[in-house]
C-alpha cells in the first residue's frame, strides 16, 4: 500500500493527468489518490519554480540592454495585468501544472503569483478529476 502511494507520488510529479489513472489502476482510495496527486504536483512546480526562477535572473543579468528584452516587458506587463489567474488555474489543466509553470516562468512578471495560482490549479483539477474517476467507475 505505501509502496502504491509513493508510485502515485512520484508519478504526481510528472504530472495530474498520469498520476489519477495509475492511482485508479491500482485500485487506491480515491481521497489518496487525490492527496498523493496534489502533493507529487506541487513538489514537481516547486522545483520547476526554484529552477527556473534563478535561470531567469541570469538570463536577465546577461540581456539587461538588449531590445528583445524592452520589447518583451510590454506583453509581460499586459499578461500579468490580465493572465496570471488564468494560465494558473486553466493551463493546469489543458497543459498540465509542470509546463504551465515552465511557460509562466518566462513570461510572468511575478513567478511567486503564478505558482499560488498553479497550486491551486493543481488541487481544483485534482479533486474535480478523481471525482470524474469515481463517476465512471461506479458508471461502468
Amino acid at each position: 500500500m505505501i509502496g502504491n502511494l509513493l508510485l502515485i507520488l512520484l508519478i504526481g510529479i510528472l504530472g495530474i493527468w498520469k498520476s489519477i489513472p495509475v492511482g485508479f489502476v491500482l485500485k487506491i482510495h480515491p481521497v489518496f489518490i487525490c492527496l498523493m496527486t496534489i502533493i507529487g504536483a506541487s513538489i514537481g512546480i516547486f522545483i520547476i519554480f526554484f529552477i527556473g526562477t534563478k535561470i531567469r535572473k541570469y538570463l536577465s543579468k546577461v540581456m539587461k540592454d538588449s531590445k528583445l528584452l524592452k520589447k518583451e516587458n510590454k506583453l509581460i506587463n499586459l499578461f500579468d495585468k490580465y493572465g496570471v489567474h488564468g494560465l494558473g488555474i486553466i493551463g493546469t489543466l489543458f497543459m498540465g501544472p509542470n509546463l504551465t509553470m515552465a511557460l509562466g516562468i518566462a513570461i510572468v512578471k511575478n513567478p511567486k503569483k503564478l505558482l499560488l495560482w498553479v497550486n491551486i490549479g493543481i488541487i481544483i483539477w485534482t479533486i474535480v478529476l478523481t471525482y470524474v474517476g469515481v463517476l465512471g467507475i461506479k458508471i461502468f
